[in-house]
């Protein structure tokens, strides 16, 4: 770095993208800059572990029970079915 003139940053973007190969990296967004030399700061990112349906489901099933959500029975589903359906004739 010795004798490299220092100047101050303007402007900073975070963005995302993907190493697609030892030297390039595909941005996730474009950057509202002019085509210039830029420098860049890498940071791997962790990527979730795959999770089934079920899990998924699961976990919206928790969270759900942990707000204390309390999901329709059938016959107040089959009501609103109901209703809906009688109001096409008006």
């Amino acid at each position: 770095m010795l004798g490299e003139e220092v100047t101050v940053m303007q402007n900073a973007y975070i963005v995302t993208g993907t190493l697609t190969d030892e030297r390039t990296v595909t941005l996730d967004e474009a950057l509202s800059l002019p085509l210039t030399k830029v420098r860049l700061i890498v940071e791997p990112i962790a990527t979730p572990a795959h999770r089934s349906h079920m899990e998924v489901m699961e976990e919206i099933r928790k969270r759900q029970r942990a707000r204390g959500h309390k999901p329709r029975t059938r016959e107040e589903v089959d009501a609103s079915l109901q209703e809906e359906r009688d109001s096409w004739d008006e």
